[in-house]
This record gives structure tokens, C-alpha cells and sequence, in this order.
């Protein structure tokens, strides 16, 4: 359902901003997330964790502005604001999404991979089965009457290979774009996914400047020479507000600034020397407390959903 109310709620505000505006609100997210994970999750939020946060809203303040103040006689103010709002409500549904997702992994003990298929399952059921026929039969603009006319885009899709093809590139993109973000993951950390994922709004905006100045002026974005720094400056509070809260960024001379403290960890190697022996050497690596606190209520959390299950059960999932 959040997915679901999530895209609706982005496609709207989509409609009363710039393309680039709404890629940069979409950093709020960061807000959102500390402070449910602080609710729910009881998660202990250091203050270089609510500084990253602070920025990233100054940030956000910047880029609003700057949407407001550009706002031309097609589009009213009103409207931007509304735009505005509602993108950051989506947000807001997105962080909840992730708390929800974050309870179902660690204290139920899902796999990612089954908790992205019921979402995916349960909205294709959603929409195909009940929002989809209620939009039918709303009186709207489309054709016929309807305010949203599924038989009549299918009908569009058919018979326009143009429409066809770039919604079959629209699906490949989103799949490589959820592929390679796991890639990401998994070779480096979600620190680093995050930075690019940030990093790309810039492209966005680069994009809708090539295309107004170089191609199309109706669907590009031009450059507004008395408002548009705020979007840069906008951008950059977004970007070191994220790097802060990552801890990517450290402010060595603010005292209560720096990171939580870390421990020493020592890891035993065992390193192969032919057949006749072997040599074991300490190597130390530093870790967050925070992260080590998670780890072990992971375990835990695992271990008890291990325990409850019968004993021919358990003694199955540890052979294996």
C-alpha cells in the first residue's frame, strides 16, 4: 500500500515543480527516517546525526525558496507550495515504508528478497483488482468520461509502438536502476549508495538545462539568474547534510560533533602454509558501537526465531 500511495503522491507534486526541485526534496527522506527510527526503533541518534538532518533541512528551505520564488503565471505560487508539500509527504510515507521494511527483516526475520516480492505481489493485486476499477468508473476527463480509462491506455499502447517502447524502457531502467543499487550495496556499503543517489540529482538538473538551452525550451528547465543559486547552494547543503549523517564528513573542531566512539575489534586469520601447518595472525579493525549493538540484537532476534521453531526444525536449519 505505501509504494502505492508513495508514486501517486510523487506523480502530483511532480506536476507543480521543476524536475530537478523534485529529485532535491526527495533528500528529505533523511529526515523522516531519523526520527521514525528514533521513534519505533529506538535507535540512539548521536548529534552529528541531527546536524546532518539540520543541514539537510536548510537544504530543503533553500530549494523551496528558490521553486516558490521562480514560480511563473502557469503555475501559481499556491500551486508550488502544494507541490512542495506533498512531495515532502511522500517522503514521509517512503521513511515510514522503511521502518516497516527494517521491522519485518530484523525482528521477524525476513529475507529482502521475499519482503520486495509481497510488496511488489500485493500492489500489482492493488491496483489491478481495486484502484484501477474505481478509477474507472470516476467521473473525469478521460475518454468516456473516466477518470482514469485503463482500457483506453491499453488501447493507446497498442496501437502506438512509440508509447509501447518507452514504457518498456521505462521498465528496464527501473530494474536496472533497483539492480545496480543492490550492486552498489553489496560491493561497497549503503553509505556509498546513498552519496550517489544524492549525486545524481545534480545529472537531473544538467539534463533539464541541456535540453532547454540545446533541444526543447517547453520541456526544459532554464537557468534563473536571480533565484537559481539557491539551488545550488540547496544542493550542496543536501549533499553535506547526507555526508554528515553517513559520518562521511567529520568536524574535528566541534567537539560533541564528532562521530560515536568505536572499539578495537581483533579478528583471528588463519593463513595456509602448505600441508604442514598454519599460521594465525590478529588483525584489528575499528568498529562503530552503534553498529555492534545492532548486530547483536540481529542475532539475538535470530536466535530466538531459531529457538521458537520445533527441534527436528532447528536442528535441520543448523546442519544446514
Amino acid at each position: 500500500m505505501n509504494p502505492l500511495l508513495l508514486q501517486r503522491i510523487q506523480g502530483i507534486g511532480l506536476l507543480y515543480v521543476d524536475a530537478s526541485v523534485w529529485q532535491m526534496l526527495r533528500g528529505s527522506i533523511i529526515i523522516f527516517a531519523g526520527i521514525l527510527s528514533k521513534i519505533f526503533l529506538k535507535r540512539k541518534l548521536y548529534p552529528v546525526h541531527w546536524l546532518g538532518m539540520l543541514v539537510t533541512m536548510g537544504g530543503l528551505i533553500l530549494v523551496g525558496c528558490s521553486s516558490v520564488f521562480q514560480s511563473t503565471q502557469s503555475t501559481s505560487g499556491s500551486k508550488t507550495l502544494l507541490g512542495i508539500l506533498l512531495i515532502l509527504g511522500s517522503q514521509l510515507v517512503s521513511a515510514s515504508q522503511m521502518i516497516i521494511e527494517e521491522l519485518f527483516l530484523k525482528k521477524k526475520n525476513f529475507h529482502p528478497l521475499q519482503v520486495v516480492g509481497m510488496e511488489g505481489t500485493f500492489g500489482l493485486l492493488l491496483m489491478t483488482f481495486v484502484v484501477l476499477p474505481v478509477m474507472y468508473f470516476i467521473p473525469g476527463d478521460d475518454p468516456g468520461g473516466r477518470y482514469e480509462n485503463s482500457i483506453d491506455a491499453l488501447y493507446q499502447l497498442g496501437n502506438s509502438p512509440k508509447l509501447l517502447i518507452f514504457c518498456i524502457l521505462y521498465l528496464i531502467s527501473i530494474a536496472f536502476y533497483n539492480y545496480f543499487g543492490l550492486a552498489v550495496t553489496k560491493s561497497l556499503t549503503a553509505v556509498h549508495r546513498t552519496l550517489i543517489d544524492a549525486c545524481r540529482t545534480i545529472l537531473v538538473w544538467a539534463v533539464s538545462l541541456v535540453i532547454y538551452y540545446g533541444f526543447d525550451k517547453e520541456f526544459g528547465e532554464d537557468f534563473d539568474k536571480t533565484y537559481g543559486i539557491l539551488q545550488v547552494d540547496g544542493f550542496s547543503f543536501l549533499v553535506i547534510g547526507t555526508m554528515l549523517y553517513n559520518q562521511v564528513m567529520t568536524l574535528p573542531w566541534i567537539p560533541w560533533c564528532n562521530p560515536p566512539p568505536s572499539v578495537e575489534v581483533v579478528a583471528i586469520v588463519n593463513e595456509d602454509h602448505g600441508v604442514n601447518g598454519k599460521r594465525s595472525a590478529s588483525v584489528k579493525k575499528s568498529a562503530n558501537i552503534q553498529d555492534l549493538e545492532e548486530s547483536y540484537k540481529s542475532d539475538i532476534d535470530e536466535c530466538s526465531t531459531l529457538l521458537a521453531r520445533p527441534k527436528t526444525e532447528r536442528q535441520q536449519q543448523v546442519y544446514t
